[in-house]
This record gives structure tokens, sequence and C-alpha cells, in this order.
């Protein structure tokens, strides 16, 4: 059953739940700050990675290198003397110089494997550890080889005290091999060192690179979430600045609801609700119009019916005289025929002019709760002749739980003459009328289903304006009548069109008395 419009109770389709523009914009900000806090954070574990491996290089690999070199050069030192030490004019001097070197010699292996384990057995990273490890004992075992010579060189500086040349250029031949076999040692452990060095140069390097890269890959990441995430929050505020501008439109007067493009958060909500408060004032505006017109057509309604009463009740009282005149001298014939006519007229026009009258001086609603459903089977009842004569079959149904209402028991009975009698002239030529009255929206809904040639919708939209008929003869005032009766009961009316014929809807509220 197609239901009229108005101010009934709707029920509200289920909404996705709303998505605050507080929290969707905040949590835009923290996507861009997580962003930057990788940026930063990667930024700082580089920095740190690289100043660890400084630190590494600068107390650890140089000192180790260093002390290599001082090893080293004692180490050379020895093979040079032992190397001219049979061509020395003293070669006394040059015993006691080597031997001295020889003490000197664990100092030095000593420092080495003391940088080693300071510089790099200590440190938390594996590769130096290993290296200081790898060091510290090729340095050990070095040492145990060189500490071996001593024999040969007694046998050397023996054999120069006694001038057996032979000997002596074997010894130091042997010895000579035996210090450069060490000297060899030393520098693939300062080469070692160094590859360790190179390594770690090679890889801080890279890694240098590949943290310029990867700071810049995130920099423009973050700067494309940054510009992302603003034209994100522009886009969720956009509809506000189309509030606003529609504010200012209705400001101006522009009262045409507009379109809701349909947004699950505050400012969607607030889009919708804007649009129904400016459709409702459209419709309050709209209203208001409709009552000053009718509140000025009643003036003018009145006015008018006042003018025209005296002159109308000065004829009725005159055709009175002429009729009892008539009679008196039993006059028949067409006079008499004139003299009902023109009193046919004069009573049309009082019955005219007490409906502008009605319109105009329409009283308050005296509202007592009742049975509408009685109401309707007492006026249906009343009409039934007139129905019968125009050939209209009538069907009522009334349901049981239609609830109680409150109402002026004329002014209903009156509205309900004048849509019966409505569809009544709807069907020249009979037809079928069917009445119904149910529950509907907390009331009573009454519903009149005429099986006439129907209503075209453009005459619809006037259907209930005053003084709009499409009668050839007819005041326009029947529905108009009818819609002011109900709007002042706190109900409404509407007609829809039907496969054949027309519907009127009324629909009254329930009577809030226990």
């Amino acid at each position: 059953m197609d239901q009229p419009s108005g101010p009934a109770l709707i029920p509200r389709e289920a909404t996705p739940p709303r998505r605050s523009v507080a929290r969707r914009i905040v949590a835009s900000f923290a996507v861009v700050l997580v962003a930057f806090t990788v940026t930063l954070t990667w930024s700082v574990v580089t920095q740190r990675r690289a100043a660890e491996e400084a630190a590494l290089l600068r107390t650890g690999y140089v000192p180790l290198l260093l002390s290599l070199g001082t090893a080293l050069e004692t180490q050379n030192l020895v093979s040079a003397q032992l190397n001219h030490i049979t061509d020395a004019k003293n070669p006394a001097d040059a015993r006691g110089w080597i031997e001295t070197q020889r003490r000197l010699r664990p100092l030095s292996f000593a420092g080495v494997r003391s940088a080693a384990d300071r510089g790099l057995r200590q440190r938390a990273d594996p590769r130096a550890r290993a290296i200081g490890g790898e060091i510290a004992s090729g340095t050990a075992e070095l040492e145990r080889f060189l500490a071996s010579d001593g024999e040969q060189l007694a046998v050397l500086f023996d054999a120069l005290e006694r001038g057996d040349r032979p000997v002596a250029e074997a010894s130091k031949a042997d010895l000579v091999a035996h210090e450069v076999e060490g000297a060899k040692r030393l520098r693939e452990l300062s080469r070692r060192v160094e590859r360790a060095m190179d390594e770690l140069i090679a890889e801080a390097a890279t890694r240098e690179r590949n943290a310029i890269v990867l700071v810049v890959l995130l920099g423009a990441v973050t700067l494309l979430v940054g510009v992302g995430l603003a034209v994100y929050a522009r886009r969720v505020l956009s509809p506000l600045a189309r509030v606003t501008n529609r504010a200012k439109a209705v400001a101006r007067g522009d009262l045409t609801p507009h379109a809701v493009e349909s947004s699950p958060d505050e400012i969607g909500e607030l889009a919708t609700t804007f649009e129904a408060m400016v459709a409702a004032i459209a419709r309050a505006r709209g209203e208001l119009v409709q009552a000053e017109r009718l509140a000025a057509m009643g003036r003018m309604a009145a006015h008018v019916t006042h003018e025209i009463r005296n002159p109308i009740s000065a004829m009725g009282l005159n055709l009175e005289l002429l009729e009892e005149e008539l009679a008196e001298l039993s006059v028949t014939g067409e006079p008499k025929q004139l003299v009902l006519a023109i009193r046919g007229e004069v009573d049309r026009l009082a019955a005219l002019s007490e409906q502008y009258l009605g319109l105009a001086r329409r009283p308050k609603p005296d509202l007592a709760t009742g049975d509408l459903g009685a109401l309707l089977r007492d006026t249906l009842r009343f009409l039934a002749p007139e129905l019968a004569r125009a050939a209209v079959s009538v069907t009522i149904s009334i349901a049981e739980d239609t609830p109680e209402v409150r109402f002026d028991d004329a002014q209903i009975r009156q509205a309900i003459q004048n849509l019966v009698r409505n569809a009544r002239e709807a069907m020249p030529t009979g037809g079928s009328l069917a009445v119904r009255l149910t529950r509907e929206e907390h009331g009573a809904m009454m519903t009149l289903d005429d099986t006439g040639e129907g209503i075209p919708e453009d005459v619809r939209e006037s259907l209930f304006d005053p003084f709009f008929t499409t009668k050839k003869q007819g005041t326009g005032l029947g529905l108009a009548v009818t819609r002011e009766i109900l709007e002042a009961h706190g109900g409404r009316i509407s007609c829809v069109a039907l496969a054949r014929g027309t519907r009127f809807s009324v629909w009254l509220p329930e009577s809030d008395e226990e």
C-alpha cells in the first residue's frame, strides 16, 4: 500500500560506523611521523656505526699497525747489522749493539700483543676480535721462532773472535736468513692488519654510499607521504568548505535542497543535517506563504461574502413575499417556475457565502477522544442514498486494532463528507469506493480508493490549493478545507494515483490518553 508523506516516524536505515575526521587527520600525521622517525632512526644508526668504525680504526687498527711497524723496524735493524758484522772494524761493538736490539725485541713484540689485546680482542666486533687473536698468536709464534738464534749468534761471535772468517760467514748467512724470515712474517702480520683496515674502510665507504641513497630514498618517501597525506587531509576537509558555501547561499535566500555526497564522518553528518534543515526551512516558508495566502483569501472572501450577504438576505425576503403573493393569486405556470429558479440561485449563493465564511472563520477544533470507525460508519450511512443515486457502491473495512484518536466530530465528519463526495464526482457514470481504516505509524490511517478517471500528476500538486478545481462547477474549497481541518488535528492528507482511479489517504495521530 502506498503511504502518504508527512511527519510520521520513519525507521532509519542502518548506517556504517562513523569515521571520525579528527582520528583520520591524527592518523595521517602519525603516518608522516612514523616515516620521519624511520628516516631519522636509520640516519642515527648509520652515523653511530660510522663513529664506531672510526673509533676502531683510531684506537685499534692504527696503534696495532704502528706497533707492528716498530717491531719490524727493530727486526730490520738486527738483520742489517748481522749482514755487515763480518766486515765491521770492531766486531765487539756490533755484537753489543745486536745483543741490545735482541733484548729490546721482546718488548716490541709485547707492545704488539698489548695493542692487539686492548685495541681488537676486547671489542664487541667479532671480526676485530678474530684479527686481534690472530695477530697475538702470530706474534707469540714469531717471538719463539726468533728466540732460537741465540746459539747461532754465539757461534758467529766466537768465530769472529778467533778470526775464523769462513765459519763466521757461514754462521752470518744462516742468521741473516733466519732474521729475514722473521721480518717476512712480521710484514705478513702487518699486511693482514692493513687488509683488515682496507676491508673496514671499504665497507664503511659502501655503507656510507648506501646510507646516503637510503636517506635520500627515505626522505623522498617521507616527502611523498607528507604530500599525499596533505592532499588526503584536504579531500577529507573539502566537504566542510562546501557546507560553508551552502550556508552562505542559504543566507542569501537559496533554500533549494541540494544532494549531499556520502561521507561517513562528522562533516558528512553535518552536511546531511544542514540540508535537512534547509529543506525544513523551505517547507516552513512554503507553509507560511500558504498560510498567508489562505489568510488573505479568507479575509477577501469574508469581506466579499459580508458585502453580498445583506443583498442576498434582502432578495430572499422579497422572494418569500413574492411567493406568498403568487400563492394568494393562485398564479401557476411560467411565473412560478421563474420564481422557483430565482429561489434556487439565491439559496446557492447563500450556501456559497457560508462556505467562504467557513474558510475564513474556521473555529479551532474541539478535540475529544473517540471512535473514528464509528464516525466513519455513521457518515457513510448518511451519504448512502446520495451514493446510491450516483450508482457508486461502497465497501468499508475497519481493523480491530485501530487506535482511538482525538478529533472534532463535526469537522472530521465534514472532511469525510468532502472526500466521499469528491470520489463520487470523480465517477460520473458510477463505480466503486473502498474505504479502509487501519492502525498506521502510531495513529489511524483512513484510505479511500475510487475507480474514477484518475487525477494527472501535475493536477495533484495543486489539488489542495484553495479555489483550484478541475470541475466545470465548483469552488475549489472542498479539499483545501479538508486539509486545513486535518492539519489542525495534527494529521495529514495525501493523494496518489492507482492503476485505476485515485487513493486519498488520511492519517490522524493516536490519542495519548490512557
